[in-house]
């Protein structure tokens, strides 16, 4: 690799040559080799302390954003069966994933008591927010048990406008057809997804 004079802020790759013992110590995201020449170790950008003549390099490259157990999710259903969902995890902790993640809801860490079909709770397309309640085998298992968590915004099942909250049911402003969710205690409240299905949320009727 052709060396050049490197400054603070440089964007560098694993193995440009950074300096020499005699000019800097070397610091995080580096090495040292045999003739005291210093290395980078890392994908980054250099960042120099000319106070303490250490050189180092800060990551650019994005550690991935796994879920884990108890995080606050965003999702999208995907399928739906008699004791099952599938979810797209497109927000982790508050943080819009580069990647979705899939994502699986049981009946039975759906709601607090007995339901006979997860159809009666969820459609596909509607966006929710659940909790992490495992991880097993590379499998998100999800919870919408408890009034925070469940559909945060649902469109109508007969002509795809969104509904919007009036009383404990759905309504759709557009044909009138109503219907059921497992509710979150803030439908209609989607906040920014940067996802590429992001659309504006319905607000609640009073």
């Amino acid at each position: 690799m052709t060396n050049r004079r490197i400054k603070d802020g440089d964007h560098v790759l694993p193995g440009e040559r950074l300096g020499v013992i005699e000019e800097f110590i070397p610091g995080a995201g580096t090495f040292q080799d045999q003739d005291d020449a210093i290395y980078a170790n890392i994908t980054g950008n250099v960042r120099i302390n000319m106070k303490e003549r250490k050189i180092s390099v800060e990551s650019t490259t994005r550690t991935p954003l796994y879920p884990q157990r108890n995080d606050i999710v965003l999702g999208e259903i995907q399928s739906v069966s008699k004791k099952s969902a599938a979810i797209n995890i497109f927000r982790v902790r508050d943080v819009p994933c580069e990647v979705p993640f899939s994502g699986f809801l049981y009946i039975k860490e759906s709601v607090g008591g007995y339901v006979e079909q997860m159809q009666d709770l969820f459609t596909p397309g509607d966006v929710i927010l659940a909790r992490v309640q495992q991880q097993s085998e590379g499998l998100t298992h999800l919870s919408t048990v408890g009034s925070r968590f469940g559909v945060l915004r649902a469109s109508c099942s007969k002509c795809g406008e969104f509904l919007k909250l009036k009383g404990t049911r759905l309504e759709c402003p557009q044909c009138g057809n109503t219907e059921n969710r497992k509710l979150a205690n803030s439908y209609g409240q989607v906040p920014e997804t940067g996802n590429a299905n992001e659309t504006s949320s319905p607000q609640a009727s009073q």
